[in-house]
């Protein structure tokens, strides 16, 4: 049956070709892993970031065994692997990870030149609609919701901010029915503004933050409010949407953790009554305020 499927395909005597690559798959353990490193003579700057990165996922269970091989050339000098390694050391973990030995003395300039596989790649083949939004709104959770940053920037991350694609899959499985739904009923509030004061994932977030995994009607009504939909003049929600609707016209981007402290403030206003209020505040340097039910 084998010789047969090879046959179909067009594997045969004229098609095999000799090559100088050898593969084999090795439980690298710590031992093996300094054995490695003592052929890594010529190799890219070590980034300290990247190995304590890898560390922690190992030492967490999150380091895969996803097929990414260990390279040496034909000279026997590592290639390719030397982060993994020195994690396997430091983590005191062993992997079975394929190793490579025989590629050309050049290959290590063609590492790493495409394009590397994001979070949304990886929810988009496993099938879930909306793959690139709640990916960043799973990235904006864990950010802000678990680490607890304070970064104006919502869409830059530092190592410590950011899950693997593996930890937002797992997340995006054991989650995805709310987070459709927040995504879903944003969607169609985002489409019907004119003019975009948040992007579609600080929106997915801030009415996270608001409401939890089931948001109620008072929460969209309020961000209605702040996309200017819906909304009474000489309130918090108008003058925060004048500061967003001002920022984004003169181009000077505010930062998303003050914006999540004005729309906790406004909210609590809105809730309230929504009375008239001519300027609020936040101040950066404080906690987020609590959010009134």
């Amino acid at each position: 049956m084998r010789t047969e499927i090879l046959n179909r395909v067009g594997y045969n005597s004229l098609t095999k070709k000799s090559s100088n690559l050898s593969v084999e798959i090795v439980y690298i353990t710590p031992e093996i892993a300094k054995h490695y490193l003592s052929y890594n003579t010529k190799n890219r700057t070590k980034s300290d970031k990247g190995i304590t990165f890898l560390t922690q996922q190992m030492q967490k269970g999150l380091f895969i065994e996803n097929g990414e091989s260990i390279v040496f050339d034909k000279n026997m000098k590592l290639t390719d692997g030397q982060h993994r390694l020195l994690a396997i050391i430091k983590s005191g973990k062993a992997y079975h990870i394929p190793v490579v030995k025989g590629v050309n003395v050049k290959s290590m300039a063609t590492y790493d030149t495409g394009r590397n596989r994001s979070s949304a790649d990886v929810l988009s083949i496993n099938g879930y609609q909306y793959p690139t939004l709640i990916s960043a709104f799973i990235k904006l959770i864990y950010k802000y919701e678990k680490k607890g940053s304070k970064q104006a920037s919502a869409s830059s991350w530092s190592r410590t901010e950011v899950e693997t694609n593996q930890q937002i899959l797992n997340y995006c499985k054991e989650n995805y029915d709310w987070l459709h739904k927040i995504v879903t009923e944003v969607s169609s509030i985002y489409v019907k503004s004119e003019f975009k004061v948040l992007s579609k994932s600080n929106f997915c977030y801030i009415v996270y933050m608001l409401g939890g995994t089931k948001p109620n009607a008072k929460v969209y009504e309020f961000m209605r409010n702040i996309f200017g939909l819906s909304r009474t003049q000489d309130t918090a929600t108008s003058y925060l949407y004048s500061k967003l609707y001002k920022a984004k016209t003169k181009k000077e981007p505010l930062g998303f953790y003050w914006i999540l402290g004005m729309c906790i403030k406004a909210y609590n206003y809105f809730i309230d009554g929504n009375p008239s209020v001519r300027l609020f505040r936040f101040n950066v340097e404080q906690e987020l305020p609590k959010i009134n039910n």
